[in-house]
């Protein structure tokens, strides 16, 4: 058995033996003398960078010359021109703001009159036989088929209240809104 699994799974052995050589850190360096390889020091000059970065200072106070001239004719200098253009994003804006504004406050008088419109007296059942299904043995005679104008009667008188309720809360909310919306006023 065991040789089976042995053969089955040949990986799943460990080898727990201590003889595997040891592989120690090397650091850099050959042993040899490095200080005879140094090369002659190089004369190196600025480099593109430092000129580029220097010539930027005076073609700046160029730009900023030539972009303001424009002002001693009465029109605005070519770079308020230019961040003006973008004034146009603005009203843009605006406008899709003002319109998100008034579709959200449509969908929320929408959703209000839904929730506040009159609901019907009744409750619709899928299958209203399903009070009337039993078994037909074992039943006592004259006990088979019950009565369902007091279970109606009772379902119609519970849901009357709770929209009755319901209509109360909602009309002493709006009168302490409104209550509060006039001492506001007062006070402003």
């Amino acid at each position: 058995m065991t040789v089976m699994i042995r053969r089955a799974f040949p990986f799943a052995r460990c080898n727990h033996s201590s003889s595997a050589p040891r592989v120690f850190r090397r650091f850099a360096g050959t042993g040899h003398s490095e200080s005879a390889h140094h090369a002659n020091p190089v004369n190196e000059s600025f480099g593109k960078g430092f000129f580029v970065a220097i010539a930027v200072i005076p073609a700046s106070f160029a730009a900023i010359k030539f972009l303001s001239s424009s002002m001693e004719d009465g029109v605005s200098p070519l770079l308020t021109r230019v961040i003006d253009s973008y004034s146009v994003y603005k009203e843009r804006w605006a406008e899709r703001n003002t319109l998100h504004t008034r579709m959200i406050e449509q969908a929320a008088f929408d959703r209000n009159l839904f929730q506040s419109a009159e609901r019907s007296p009744t409750f619709e059942l899928r299958f209203p036989e399903t009070f009337n299904v039993g078994s037909p043995y074992n039943v006592v005679a004259g006990h088979g088929g019950a009565n369902l104008d007091k279970l109606m009667e009772h379902y119609q008188r519970e849901n009357r209240e709770c929209e009755e309720r319901k209509l109360r809360k909602l009309e002493q909310r709006t009168r302490l809104q409104k209550e509060e919306r006039e001492g506001r006023n007062v006070k402003g």
